[in-house]
């Protein structure tokens, strides 16, 4: 809330049970949480965004005319009240505010759609995102959101220390590029386009600028999936970093979890508190273990799989509750792969790629590798996987003029999310999710 005095708003003024701001004189604002109306006696908990406040009206104490404005007062009404501070022991915050003037800047309609305070009903999940525009401001997606917004300070923060340079790619595309995953489609000025799936080939050609390179990049994958972990519009934190190799990026990825994660605990513990989320810090090196090895080790777990398809999700959570901390996927085979992986030279059917996976049942947070960077193999490889070499011209082109060896990964920032805030389904990441069944509000 706000100091009347040095014009620092801030509802901590109200927390204050040493009595350091006993008989202050404030200006707090925000929004009506809680009313609690005892006759003569009228309880109001006000809430801003760094916590809230207690505001008690006794009628023989204050004017006619702020009392007739408390009456009115809805659930989420918008209002600023000044006053005085007052140490009170049987106050839930063992503080409150006396009212000495109270405006009113909106007053919001009484049958309120939803229970914020979730002492009623909680509610259900339909509900949560029917009234998104409304459920935002529950308490607990407002520890999540801020969470995400330290997350991705943490992010910037890890890589500007290291020495990257924060790129912004394109986000609508020329139809048909690298195929794959279900594509939303555009028309473009009377031109087929499509929304970005990744941006792999533009962080690519970005290294013979930059060297290395890294942006939290929206993306957009039509896939009709009704799982967990899997939204339609996400952001991935994407790297790639000239002459790196597969284990240079698997130590940028133990340093970069690491950072964001101490980050988080150091600066977010409060919301992790109200989130009832523990976080640990992992330690280096992260677990390591090769596809065929963790087939193997799935069939010790219970878990049968087809040795030569990927992890399906029952044995990727079986996985990641084995192994207690973050750990990586290695060596995956070259045909489950892209086109842009490098090989083995001694094992062309296995990749220089890794997944990275969150423990906790969480699972993979992110996928990367080594890279072609020799034109002929990657224009063999397009042609291997069915493309159209000449829906590639551009990317194939700028590997004819000086690429450098390089590896790189995209981390998908709301698993991570999902992983640190310990949620349930990864929709609740989003301040405004995309699912098949999500597009409004």
């Amino acid at each position: 809330m706000r100091y009347a005095v040095n014009s620092k708003w801030r509802t901590h003024v109200c927390t204050d049970v040493n009595g350091t701001n006993n008989g202050l004189e404030v200006l707090v604002a925000g929004w009506v949480q809680q009313i609690r109306d005892k006759g003569r006696l009228i309880f109001l908990t006000i809430r801003d965004q760094s916590g809230i406040c207690q505001v008690t009206l006794n009628q023989r104490k204050v004017s006619e005319e702020i009392w007739i404005k408390a009456k009115s007062l809805t659930i989420e009404s918008v209002i600023s009240i000044k006053g005085r501070v007052k140490i009170d022991e049987r106050s839930m915050l063992g503080a409150e505010l006396n009212p000495t003037e109270i405006k009113i800047h909106a007053i919001a309609d009484s049958k309120f759609p939803i229970d914020l305070t979730k002492k009623k009903t909680q509610m259900d999940i339909d509900t949560v995102f029917r009234f998104r525009e409304l459920s935002i401001r529950d308490p607990e997606i407002v520890a999540i959101m801020e969470i995400k917004s330290i997350i991705a300070k943490a992010i910037r923060d890890f890589y500007v220390r290291k020495g990257f340079y924060e790129i912004f790619t394109p986000y609508i595309l020329a139809a048909s590029t690298e195929g794959g995953a279900e594509q939303f489609k555009l028309d473009y000025f009377g031109q087929p386009a499509v929304l970005a799936q990744s941006c792999q080939f533009y962080k690519q050609a970005a290294l013979c600028c930059h060297e290395k390179v890294f942006g939290i990049i929206p993306s957009w994958r039509a896939e009709k999936f009704h799982t967990s972990k899997h939204i339609t519009e996400f952001h991935q934190i994407e790297t790639e970093i000239a002459f790196a190799t597969e284990i240079e990026l698997m130590e940028v990825q133990e340093d970069l979890t690491i950072s964001v994660l101490s980050d988080v605990k150091g600066q977010a513990s409060s919301h992790l508190k109200f989130l009832e989320r523990e976080l640990y810090i992992p330690k280096k090196p992260f677990t390591r273990i090769s596809f065929y090895k963790a087939k193997e080790l799935l069939s010790t777990l219970g878990v049968e799989e087809n040795f030569e398809e990927d992890f399906g999700a029952p044995a990727e959570f079986a996985l990641s509750m084995h192994f207690k901390e973050p750990f990586f996927i290695t060596e995956f085979p070259t045909k489950l792969r892209g086109m842009y992986y490098s090989t083995d030279p001694e094992n062309p059917s296995l990749t220089k790629s890794l997944d990275l996976n969150a423990p906790e049942g969480f699972g993979e947070l992110s996928s990367g590798g080594k890279r072609v960077i020799d034109y002929n193999i990657l224009n063999q490889r397009i042609l291997e996987k069915g493309f159209n070499p000449e829906n590639f011209e551009w990317y194939l082109r700028m590997f004819r003029y000086g690429m450098p060896p390089h590896a790189g990964f995209g981390l998908g920032f709301e698993r991570l999310i999902r992983w640190i805030t310990k949620l349930s389904h990864i929709r609740e990441t989003s301040m405004f999710p995309r699912t098949p069944e999500i597009y409004s509000p």
